[in-house]
């Protein structure tokens, strides 16, 4: 049986996009399709969820997430987690079961630093689609060659050493969190500018006219729960862009609707995630990407440029 995600997104409607500077925002609006769960950055503020290093002395590529409430939690790709010996993201995204133990795949985002600053680690923020972007790649390749969401260590620390270059950003320990910190009267003012749409549950998004980044989750509650967190990673690309200056460009609904059939058209490999349910995964030479599947619904769909793409124009 050939898997696509054509079934998770009929139905989906494209709204009024949403402009300020070089960025734009498509509202991806659609009925809750979802299951019960909690997104991760409550669950650790509410001290339902614990993540903490594996052992004493630790693992780069793995962390230990503690689930105390007899609820779902959701980690999202690219979710950044701050503390412990080294801050770290979420190499794809997971839905962990009720009062579980897992360990997570995860990369370090913060070359510089190999000493404890906390026991357990607490919520960062949302990293750049670019950066989501490469992981995303990355992680593909590691799932079809060893079975696990594993990533390119290596390829990860230069593009934070990147991006704090090209913003600006200084960092002691070549954290990416502290681009953020640096960046946040920038950040907020993109925020500030973008209300998404109640019935909202995704957003295409594009700088300077080019795609960069779709994100889909089953419920509008939790989307928009996520909102700023979501746009601030969205805003740190539009910052990073060599084309600050240049007005948002073309993309529209209608595009966003494009690349909506588009990734319809898509056939996914699927994996067992370590959590609930199924990573599915596509690459082509324009789109690449991937979705969180349980239980007959799309928790999270992560969708960005293919190699062929020019990194940010969509698909043809």
């Amino acid at each position: 049986m050939v898997s696509t995600l054509a079934q998770f997104l009929h139905g989906i409607r494209t709204g009024d996009a949403i402009r300020h500077g070089n960025l734009v925002l498509v509202p991806l609006l659609g009925p809750a399709q979802g299951l019960d769960y909690q997104p991760a950055v409550e669950a650790i503020e509410t001290g339902g969820l614990t993540v903490s290093e594996v052992s004493e002395g630790g693992s780069v590529p793995e962390l230990l997430a503690v689930i105390e409430i007899d609820q779902k939690v959701l980690l999202m790709d690219g979710e950044e987690l701050v503390g412990a010996k080294q801050n770290r993201t979420l190499n794809t995204s997971i839905l962990l079961p009720p009062r579980s133990k897992t360990r997570i795949p995860v990369s370090c985002v913060e070359a510089g630093r190999w000493r404890y600053a906390s026991r357990g680690f607490s919520g960062g923020t949302r990293l750049s689609s670019k950066l989501r972007r490469l992981m995303s790649g990355s992680s593909s390749g590691s799932y079809r060659s060893s079975g696990v969401a594993g990533s390119d260590q290596g390829m990860v620390w230069n593009e934070v050493d990147r991006y704090l270059s090209s913003t600006g950003s200084s960092s002691a320990s070549g954290a990416m969190h502290d681009a953020f910190v640096q960046q946040e009267e920038l950040l907020n003012e993109y925020v500030e500018s973008a209300k998404v749409p109640p019935e909202a549950r995704g957003v295409a998004v594009a700088v300077c006219g080019r795609f960069i980044a779709l994100d889909l989750l089953g419920r509008p509650d939790v989307f928009n729960r996520l909102w700023t967190r979501l746009v601030s990673g969205y805003a740190m690309d539009a910052i990073d862009s060599e084309e600050t200056a240049k007005p948002a460009g073309s993309f529209d609904a209608h595009e966003a609707d494009r690349l909506l059939a588009r990734l319809g058209e898509i056939e996914c490999d699927t994996f067992a995630s370590v959590g609930v349910g199924e990573d599915w995964r596509f690459e082509t030479p324009d789109i690449l990407g991937h979705a969180l599947v349980a239980e007959g619904t799309c928790v999270h769909l992560s969708a960005f440029p293919g190699a062929d793409s020019g990194q940010g124009e969509g698909p043809a």
